[in-house]
């Protein structure tokens, strides 16, 4: 049985540090050289099922890499992590996706992707194992990919999570309505909720409950988060803690969510478990590289919110 099988670009990440944000023109120093060696693991689908997995949790990744060794070096590297590879694709002769993001001293960041294998594959997709998968999870991806992935599940009947993004190739008009169909749980951001009201001419984000959609988590940076269904709004509290670096905390989020959701938590504990999981991917630089297990998040829920319950 998987508890999530999850979807969306893989990526290795090169996040270095830069002397500021250059404008068009303009010329910054890079504190440091791309070593492909140094490279941490990333890509949202990825980091959410890693998370979950370190969460006591079964998980499998549905992805596209290369044959490249940056690419069977993050599939020997998921397998340690003991998660489910069997729809993990390695295409021949293609090179495997890669993040450069650069950050300035006031830790904004600028991102370059190179999607890579993910964007070659092309045909049709076949899911293993979809039999023994309780829910699946859209992240950001290759339109044709994401489409087919959700459809394939959505016929068997598994309860499907959407991570949103404000990229246009990822996710055009006809991917947002769709996925608006077929999701039960959406996470985003305000930018990103701004984004498919634009694309989908919503007036507000609270007319997705009326499509079909269940709860909707927003989070809100330093602010915490929002949880909203049709009836309710919760808000949870930021876990203060030491910020090393902001990239996957929102991967972290949605796998500390889903862990107190799989696990049938209330609502709130589900985001007060979502905003403490993420409070350990800032501490450290990398998506996955300081994802805690199921007794280290639960001491510090404790900390911070006394007794799960």
């Amino acid at each position: 049985m998987l508890d999530l099988l999850a979807t969306g670009y893989p990526s290795l990440d090169h996040i270095l540090p830069v002397s500021y944000s250059p404008a068009v023109g303009e010329t910054a120093l890079i504190g440091g050289i791309v070593d492909e060696a140094a490279a941490t693991f990333g890509g949202c689908g990825a980091n959410v099922a890693v998370g979950l997995q370190r969460l006591g949790f079964q998980t499998g990744v549905a992805m596209v890499v290369g044959d490249d060794a940056p690419g069977l070096r993050y599939r020997e590297y998921l397998l340690a992590q003991g998660v489910d590879c069997r729809n993990l694709t390695l295409l021949p002769g293609q090179t495997t996706s890669r993040s450069y993001l650069f950050r300035n001293g006031d830790g904004e960041y600028q991102n370059f992707f190179f999607p890579g294998a993910s964007d070659a594959w092309t045909g049709e997709l076949c899911l293993h194992g979809l039999d023994a998968v309780r829910w699946g999870l859209i992240t950001v991806g290759t339109t044709a990919y994401n489409i087919q992935f959700a459809r394939r599940l959505a016929e068997q009947g598994i309860p499907l999570a959407w991570q949103l993004k404000p990229d246009i190739a990822a996710y055009p008009r006809e991917a947002l309505e769709y996925f608006v169909r077929v999701t039960q749980l959406i996470f985003c951001n305000q930018i990103e909720a701004d984004y498919l009201c634009r694309l989908l001419g919503l007036s507000d984000m609270r007319e997705v409950f009326e499509r079909g959609v269940a709860v909707l988590v927003m989070t809100l940076g330093e602010h915490g988060a929002r949880l909203l269904t049709h009836d309710y709004v919760y808000d949870i509290p930021a876990v203060s803690t030491h910020v090393a670096d902001t990239t996957g905390a929102g991967d972290a989020f949605t796998a500390g969510f889903l862990a107190g959701y799989l696990r049938q938590y209330p609502l709130p504990a589900c985001g007060r478990l979502a905003a403490v999981m993420a409070s350990f991917a800032l501490e450290q630089t990398g998506c996955q590289t300081n994802l805690p297990d199921w007794q280290r998040l639960c001491n510090r829920y404790e900390t911070h919110f006394g007794r799960l319950l």
